[in-house]
């Protein structure tokens, strides 16, 4: 059994002239002046902490226990102000009876999918004390997506990403990269992932990774798994990667090969997962369902093969029409009968042990799970600073060249479409594209704005750079 304590909220008496109450903890370091905010309590606190000899008093922490070996997590408030966590400690008592087995032991905490951090860890509890402290009626992201590059060695049938390379446009700096990581910490994210292109074609990848905060964020990657060699494996695993994301479309080698237009390709590709594997890196497969798919079982044979090469987890992710593939025809997006399969497949591997943790889009993105995480728990980031709901959505609501990440962030969640919860992913929503996406036009270089007035901005895609770094 171990335990971890962690102060959310302190006061101390200072003689400056005067005297005066200062706060500090996770509470007090989430933007808001928590003794403003609960100035009641702070006002008879600061009697208590004058009459100590220490003039200091903890009015709040969070005890975790963790047994390992029976696999059990518990966690108290203790202090005065015990009660303003109460609400939250109920959420997190029953999200960890929601949430199932732990797929490994990080930093002490338990890890129960790719996507979030340990229970308990230093960012889980910064975060849950953002949200104690600012209230869910405020909308922050947890999970930022960063198109580092555009470059990539395969040239994908499918590939998302594709309409948005362009000569035109230099990519972010290091110094940039770097300034929108602490902009996203701020904001509140705790996931930041990294993708491409291939991120691990950008040579400063590794420096980005550690340039993370890690008591409010780590880092994640989306990788075709081609570069996972002995070399970058052991630089990641030193520039604290948490998890990898690799991507397999097929179980079937030479359709996979076939999609990627590499070949040997899949051979390659396992290879990396092993490797990232036997380094102790988390490691998920990323991969997606067609109807065919979903009916044909090739969905079952990933999770199969997952199981085989002990990866972690395995995130099935729907057809989205998007990229390449933006105006593709309604019948290749999975029907209710296909999605409700999905959710009853990941359920029931989820129910065994021996297999990885199954994510699928269907769920988690659906009515039954989250709904739509674009413009609600995340953005994107193209490798020329847009800022987009999600890396399906190809619409920017701003470039981080021109404004700083918060005022993009508060234009998206005034557009129509992102102003209120959606219990589906967007872009499968016919309404939506009908809208907002069936009106780009097809030659056009994607993010496409979000808003009219965004047309003119400096570092808007349609107003491309001349020159090129």
């Amino acid at each position: 059994m171990s335990k971890y304590v962690y102060d959310l909220l302190n006061v101390r008496m200072e003689d400056n002239g005067r005297q005066c109450l200062i706060a500090d903890g996770m509470l007090a370091d989430q933007g808001v002046d928590v003794l403003l905010r609960y100035s009641l309590a702070s006002a008879a606190l600061g009697v208590l902490a004058r009459l100590k000899s220490s003039r200091e008093l903890n009015l709040l922490s969070l005890e975790f226990e963790v047994d390992t070996d029976k696999r059990t997590l518990s966690c108290q408030a203790k202090g005065p102000a015990s009660s303003l966590v109460f609400k939250e400690l109920e959420k997190l008592r029953a999200r960890v009876q929601s949430l199932g087995r732990p797929l490994a032991i990080r930093e002490g905490g338990f890890v129960y999918n790719l996507y979030q951090p340990p229970i308990p860890s230093r960012r889980f509890v910064n975060s849950m004390s953002r949200l104690v402290v600012q209230g869910r009626e405020q909308v922050r992201p947890a999970t930022c997506t960063l198109q580092v590059t555009t470059k990539c060695q395969l040239n994908c049938y499918h590939c998302s990403a594709a309409r948005y390379k362009t000569d035109h446009r230099a990519e972010l700096t290091t110094d940039e990269m770097k300034s929108v990581i602490r902009q996203a910490e701020a904001l509140g994210c705790f996931n930041i992932v990294f993708t491409g292109g291939e991120p691990l074609l950008r040579q400063d990848i590794f420096e980005l990774m550690s340039f993370i905060n890690r008591d409010r964020a780590h880092p994640s990657m989306f990788t075709n798994g081609l570069l996972l060699t002995d070399d970058n494996v052991s630089r990641l695993c030193e520039a604290g990667l948490h998890s990898v994301m690799v991507s397999l479309d097929d179980p079937r080698p030479h359709v996979h090969d076939e999609l990627r237009r590499v070949p040997g390709g899949f051979d390659k590709t396992v290879e990396g997962i092993r490797r990232a594997l036997e380094a102790g890196i988390l490691v998920g497969i990323s991969t997606y369902a067609g109807p065919e798919d979903v009916r044909e079982g090739r969905a079952e044979q990933m999770i199969e093969l997952s199981r085989k090469l002990c990866v972690h987890e395995v995130t099935i992710f729907d057809i989205v029409p998007t990229g390449k593939l933006l105006q593709s025809q309604a019948e290749q997006l999975l029907s209710s009968e296909d999605k409700r399969r999905l959710i009853e497949m990941e359920r029931k591997y989820n129910s065994m042990e021996v297999y990885p943790h199954v994510i699928t889009q269907a769920l988690v993105n659906g009515p039954e799970g989250s709904g739509c995480f674009g413009g609600l728990s995340q953005f994107y980031m193209t490798a020329y600073g847009d800022i987009d709901p999600c890396d399906f959505t190809p619409l920017t609501f701003g470039n981080i060249r021109d404004e700083a990440l918060e005022d993009i962030w508060q234009r998206m969640l005034s557009h129509p479409a992102y102003a209120q919860r959606c219990n589906h992913c967007r872009m499968q929503d016919p309404a939506f594209r009908s809208l907002y996406i069936d009106s780009i036009p097809d030659d056009a270089l994607l993010p496409w704005p979000g808003f009219d007035e965004l047309l003119n901005m400096p570092n808007s895609p349609m107003a491309v750079c001349t020159t090129v770094r």
